[in-house]
């Protein structure tokens, strides 16, 4: 298992792109990128479809805590994770 490193967050959403996420909204710092047609849980966002959301802040880098909280709404490994950076 590979350590966290800080990520840019352009990166973070080019990765999340390509594994099937779209960008739903941004509002302010941060933007809102969902995953349709997963059955995973409710959002905590007010909708009432059932989808996953991942919210992230457009910091130019995105420390290594944060990373790890979206890594484990995304649920990757860290590995799988950095190899799609």
């Amino acid at each position: 298992m590979s350590k966290l490193t800080p990520v840019d967050y352009d990166k973070v959403i080019k990765a999340l792109i390509s594994i099937g996420y779209s960008i739903n909204n941004q509002r302010g710092s941060h933007i809102v990128l969902r995953l349709a047609d997963q059955q995973r849980y409710l959002s905590l966002f007010g909708c009432r479809k059932n989808e996953v959301m991942v919210v992230v802040p457009t910091h130019k880098l995105i420390g290594k805590g944060m990373v790890h909280t979206i890594i484990g709404e995304i649920d990757l490994s860290v590995d799988k994770f950095y190899s799609l950076l």
